[in-house]
């Protein structure tokens, strides 16, 4: 089985990502698991399935958190995350379709835009590949316990009407990565058929997150930029098109047409915002 991504090259790209990207729905996810687990004596076990390079574990020692594992096929993430983290959270290199945990192992398991990144042809195949994570995830996961997972909806992805406003200049690219996202009434779904998972709840996120670097007009002229962004391995893979998109963009640099662009972004993502959280509590009887 070929593991980590179907489609990233993440022992690459993980030197450079976090460039401009942060730790996204930290925030409502923090308040969710100290509304949870209260007792600060009686810590949750989170697993972050696919942590990359640390971002949320680092996110989450910060708050008080102190029983992290983060699991990724990338080694580069996980030296990445070594480097925020030391010794504060294990790390384990494997594949998040063959987690190696026994049951009960965890309170929490968090999944942070990591699903779209199963192998899969088709929608209906996507959604086999996310009920076999799941499934298996509800057996390492102790009755009672929580799955979080921080996802984007399709129209947030769309290069027309999204949050992203580079996704205009790579459209084609765009598209296809707004199709490996299922529909967030299919992951409800699927999160309430894994063994008793029984209270889902979908909640936008409250921030929105930019940085300077990601608010930057020439980000995606330079590849370190590219790193934080798996649309560009889509687009790379058609090298022609990719060249002609960045000329344009290059274009609306110079005439000054890409502020607008940022700016009409932005602000309707004030509106629309980044993402979504699921969350998801597995019954105690299970």
């Amino acid at each position: 089985m070929t593991t980590g991504s179907s489609y990233e090259k993440y022992e690459k790209t993980h030197s450079d990502y976090d460039k401009t990207r942060m730790a996204v729905g930290s925030e409502q996810i923090i308040r969710f698991l100290r509304e949870q687990y209260p007792d600060s004596t009686k810590q949750p076990r989170i697993l972050d399935a696919g942590c990359g390079t640390g971002v949320h574990l680092q996110a989450l020692k910060q708050a008080g958190f102190d029983l992290l594992t983060g699991v990724d096929a990338s080694k580069t993430g996980l030296e990445k995350t070594r480097e925020k983290l030391g010794t504060a959270a294990e790390l384990v290199c494997a594949d998040i379709r063959s987690l190696p945990f026994a049951a009960n192992s965890f309170d929490v398991v968090l999944f942070s835009f990591v699903l779209q990144h199963l192998p899969h042809q088709s929608e209906d195949e996507l959604k086999q590949a996310t009920e076999a994570v799941l499934h298996n995830v509800a057996n390492i996961l102790a009755a009672g316990g929580h799955v979080i997972i921080v996802t984007c909806s399709r129209e947030q992805m769309s290069p027309d009407a999204g949050c992203m406003w580079y996704y205009k200049y790579f459209a084609t690219a765009a598209n296809k990565l707004a199709a490996r996202f299922l529909p967030q009434e299919s992951l409800v779904q699927l999160l309430q058929a894994s063994s008793a998972e029984s209270a889902v709840s979908v909640v936008p996120l409250e921030t929105t997150y930019w940085t300077a670097a990601s608010l930057d007009p020439q980000g995606p002229l330079q590849a370190d930029w590219r790193s934080g962004d798996s649309l560009f391995a889509l687009c790379e893979k058609t090298p022609d098109l990719f060249q002609e998109q960045l000329g344009h963009l290059q274009a609306e640099i110079d005439s000054g047409a890409v502020l607008t662009q940022i700016a009409t972004v932005k602000e309707r993502t004030e509106r629309i915002k980044q993402g979504v959280l699921l969350f998801a509590t597995k019954s105690k009887a299970a």
